[in-house]
């Protein structure tokens, strides 16, 4: 029997789909949003589940960059004359995404062409200046090799801060090749009924074969015990609204959970008795990120030439994203012309600028042992979406006629139990030793951890789907499924 404890109203943790009103077809995805062509153990899930795609565009010549109050188009970013960097020559003239793949290549040859099983090859010996790129951390890489102005242009071109932050170089560099500037590039892909649907359609398939799913189920202790000679685990839990202890035992225990949620249990789990398992928990860093969605009665972005895509700005709002028109999508109806628009997608301090803006019963809720896990609500108050109008009539300029929205949802993933949006490897950890050990963190005792937080595709349903298979293949017995290709690489 085969038991599945959550400690929300819903399954999917990070994965957070919303439909909104008057659009049956478009989804504001909260959470995950996409995955890459070079993910095929995502892609083989998707296709085994029968869940419909659509292409994911994201970097269209026609749209906007507003960096340093000076506005010109994605095509320009080629030219010295338009962008207001004073940059070195190495990456003069050259998009935020070559710039970067021109240093990673400065250190690692042939990057751009590299899988994950070629990267894992490497890592531990790979070095600049006689030190291990493990032991870098990638700011300070690219700062000694293209200056602040340099690294200030890639960080605010590339929209992510966290993509060029100090975490451990060869993992960065990695990371950075295979989700946004390898060769050939990667073609991104979304799930039509939004990617909640997979975590769904999981479910459903997992309760046909006899599993059992109990919400409200929140773990907060793990202990072993003995019971007829035999070792078991027993788990502590609180069953809510009403607050009801339970306890419940197994002879195995899977922790799908990020590193925020480990950390919340109870400080006398024996999980935290070995220094091991604690060095090898805090052997990555978390990394903030939220996002705003915004709806219109019109796609008025279309009025300035914008269709799909994004459009990039050193502002809070960090990155645009023209999500979709519901007229357009298949099977809705064409007069319908209702539109989603993801305003602001942000990471690390532009989070606490938005965070600032939200009223305190929606701002951090610390998980309590005396009241049940906050509920998901992704609505969002006045003056959060203001200050988002606000800035998009900056970022689009003066000929954008931009409507009230009929509907605002944000989501910050920094709050309990998620402690984070995703993570990435601290400098110096060694993850190829890390993640066969986390997988079964205490030799002997029958605890097993998965998910992204450690692996090789942190922040990807990639990541957290390759290290269950590896957990299932070497501590369960199980075959590799038959919807899994023979030749996918899986990591160590």
């Amino acid at each position: 029997m085969v038991r599945l404890f959550e400690s929300s109203e819903r399954v999917g943790g990070r994965l957070f789909s919303v439909t909104p009103r008057g659009m049956p077809h478009l989804h504001a995805e909260l959470g995950g949003m996409r995955y890459l062509s070079n993910q095929p153990v995502v892609a083989d899930l998707v296709s085994h589940l029968r869940l419909p795609t659509a292409p994911f565009p994201v970097d269209e010549p026609q749209n906007l960059v507003y960096l340093r109050r000076r506005r010109f188009t994605m095509s320009q970013f080629t030219d010295p004359r338009v962008v207001p960097y004073d940059l070195p020559a190495a990456i003069r003239g050259r998009t935020p995404d070559d710039a970067l793949l021109s240093v990673i290549q400065r250190f690692v040859p042939n990057a751009a062409r590299m899988d994950h099983r070629a990267w894992d090859a490497i890592k531990p010996t790979a070095s600049a200046e006689g030190r291990r790129l493990y032991d870098i951390g990638f700011w300070n890489l690219l700062l000694d090799a293209v200056g602040q102005e340099g690294w200030s242009f890639l960080r605010d071109g590339l929209g992510y801060g966290s993509v060029v932050s100090s975490v451990n170089s060869v993992e960065a560099m990695e990371a950075s090749v295979a989700d946004f500037v390898g060769s050939p590039p990667p073609q991104y892909l979304l799930l039509r009924d939004g990617y909640q649907t997979m975590p769904e359609e999981l479910v459903r398939r997992f309760v046909g074969e006899g599993g059992s799913v109990h919400l409200h189920h929140q773990v907060r202790r793990i202990d072993r015990e003995t019971v007829g000679g035999e070792e078991v685990l027993s788990l502590a839990m609180t069953v809510w609204p009403e607050g009801r202890p339970l306890k419940v035992r197994a002879r195995h225990v899977v922790l799908a959970m990020p590193q925020r949620s480990i950390e919340l249990l109870d400080p006398d789990t024996f999980l935290f008795s070995s220094n091991r398992f604690l060095s090898d928990l805090g052997s990555i860093v978390t990394r903030p990120a939220s996002k705003l969605f915004l709806a219109y009665d019109r796609p008025w972005w279309e009025d300035l030439g914008l269709k799909a895509g994004r459009s990039v700005t050193d502002m809070p709002l960090r990155q645009t994203y023209y999500w979709g028109v519901e007229g357009n999508q298949p099977g809705a109806d064409p007069a319908n012309r209702n539109a989603l628009l993801l305003a602001s997608y942000n990471d690390l301090s532009d989070v606490e600028y938005w965070n600032e803006l939200l009223t305190r019963p929606k701002r951090l809720a610390p998980v309590s042992v005396t009241r049940p896990p906050r509920p998901m609500d992704a609505t969002a108050p006045g003056t959060l979406v203001d200050e988002a109008q606000r800035q998009l009539r900056e970022l689009h300029g003066r000929r954008a006629r931009i409507p009230d929205p009929t509907a605002a949802y944000f989501q910050n993933w920094v709050q309990d139990p998620y402690g984070a949006a995703y993570h990435f490897w601290q400098v110096g950890a060694k993850s190829w030793e890390i993640m066969p050990r986390m997988r079964r963190p205490i030799p002997g005792a029958n605890v097993y951890i998965c998910g992204s937080a450690w692996s090789t595709g942190q922040g990807w349903v990639y990541g957290a789907l390759t290290q269950a298979e590896l957990m299932l293949q070497e501590h369960f017995g199980l075959p590799r499924p038959a919807w899994l290709s023979p030749t996918v690489y899986l990591g160590p």
